[in-house]
């Protein structure tokens, strides 16, 4: 009897030993983006003037795959967007989109 209730013991510890080195192995797996890496991209080209037309405003701002896309309503009810490399701080483009008459 003592032998089976050292032998469930053995395995209780096994198993808590194994959970932990499996959520340290996941820990060790995910990248939680660095903030050094991020303040480094924000001097890379450091600051941007992009001029807006009178009476627009930014509508909204996005960032993906190394782009930002800032969304433009107009005063005449159009709307731009302009996309960004995050890279260079360049425009690489913009969309006009015009109110229909």
């Amino acid at each position: 009897m003592q032998a089976l209730r050292a032998v469930v013991i053995i395995m209780g510890v096994m198993i808590i030993a194994g959970m932990g080195l499996l959520v340290y192995g996941m820990m060790t797996q995910i990248s939680w983006g660095d903030e050094t890496e991020q303040s480094a991209v924000a001097e890379a080209f450091g600051n941007v003037a992009s001029s807006l037309p009178t009476g627009a405003v930014v509508a909204g701002v996005s960032v993906d795959d190394g782009r930002a896309v800032v969304h433009v309503r107009l005063a005449g009810g159009g709307a731009e967007v302009r996309i960004f490399d995050l890279d260079t701080g360049a425009a690489t483009g913009t969309i006009q989109l015009k109110a229909a008459p």
